[in-house]
């Protein structure tokens, strides 16, 4: 029964993906979400803050979808692949920014170079984590607290994670970003922040 209710939650978010045959008016056509692993950016800053151009992309099927706060988790949930991630957190994130949507937007794209080592997906992943940095310092996230019930929710700070995820990234699952985590910690000095290992915390360079 749940994955009829989020199933029919997709169709109606995918607006754009039914097409209507015009003497009945019963669906006739789809577009499948993608499920390879190459990233073929439509613009070079595509999927980082301000630039929107994730909407104008042809090959994002959530270009013209009827995305909000609460439905776009269980799409997220039924994405086949990374990259399908990526295009439904750039375009809620081109829609309404927010460091969340940056956020699962870097790490959709951090998940595409994991699962098939694309050097695009890798680059831009390092990009959207900036991005979290330098627009949205002060955001956060929600975690599920799953052992006390289902309704606990408590906040995390994203910048944190954006240092895990640069520096060491293995305990997320993730493949890291740079031969060397010493090179993380170098990208970020430059764009102004320190990752201080002991804590896992960052902070910005006075």
């Amino acid at each position: 029964m749940r994955n009829l209710i989020i199933w029919a939650v997709i169709i109606l978010a995918l607006g754009l993906i039914a097409g209507c045959d015009s003497k009945n008016g019963t669906l006739s056509t789809t577009v499948e979400l993608p499920t390879d692993l190459s990233l073929d950016l439509y613009s070079a800053d595509e999927g980082i803050y301000p630039n929107i151009e994730v909407l104008d992309n042809p090959d994002n099927p959530f270009a013209e979808a009827n995305l909000n706060s609460e439905n776009v988790w269980d799409l997220n949930d039924e994405c086949p692949s990374p990259k399908a991630k990526f295009y439904l957190w750039a375009s809620m994130l081109a829609r309404s920014p927010m460091g969340e949507y940056q956020y699962y937007t870097a790490k959709s794209l951090h998940e595409l170079y994991t699962e098939g080592g694309s050097p695009n997906a890798r680059a831009q992943a390092i990009r959207a984590y900036r991005a979290v940095l330098d627009h949205f310092y002060g955001s956060v996230t929600w975690w599920s607290a799953w052992w006390i019930d289902d309704d606990t929710y408590y906040a995390v700070v994203l910048r944190d994670i954006v240092g895990e995820s640069l520096f060491d990234p293995s305990e997320l699952n993730l493949l890291p970003l740079y031969s060397d985590p010493a090179e993380a910690l170098a990208d970020l000095s430059e764009w102004g922040y320190v990752f201080d290992t002991e804590s896992n915390t960052i902070s910005k360079i006075e």
